[in-house]
């Protein structure tokens, strides 16, 4: 019998952090990602006078979506007869074929804001 030398006999497992651990990295990174609203209590956009315009803007974002699939271009004309709550105002920042923005505010929900862009509607403070 000869003397052998065995590398790497003992088989390895895989290095596994645990399920628990990589949950939480996972969420403190998609926490540090998430847009903070200065100064701003987040429940306030809660209340049904700001769940009304938050609806609002939320129509107006798949109007102007829906008028850009039918026409090619973005165009306000889709906004004609949408619903706003009483109070509510829609200022329109930015307007192109291809961009716009859109910001919904409210006198029934002081200092909040909606800004509504092809990306979707985003609350703000106002």
């Amino acid at each position: 019998m000869t003397d052998a030398c065995y590398i790497d006999a003992m088989q390895q497992r895989p290095l596994r952090a645990p399920v628990p651990v990589i949950v939480a990295v996972l969420l403190l990174t998609l926490a540090a990602c998430a847009p903070a609203l200065d100064g701003v209590d987040t429940s306030a956009f809660e209340t049904p006078a700001a769940l009304e315009v938050e609806r609002a803007a939320q129509e107006a974002y798949h109007r102007m979506e829906l008028g850009r699939l039918r026409l090619g271009v973005y165009t306000t004309n889709v906004l004609v007869d949408l619903d706003l709550p009483r109070g509510a105002r829609v200022t329109v920042e930015a307007f192109g074929d291809d961009d716009y923005r859109l910001r919904f505010t409210s006198d029934a929900a002081l200092d909040l804001a909606w800004i509504v862009t092809p990306d979707g509607v985003r609350r703000t403070a106002s």
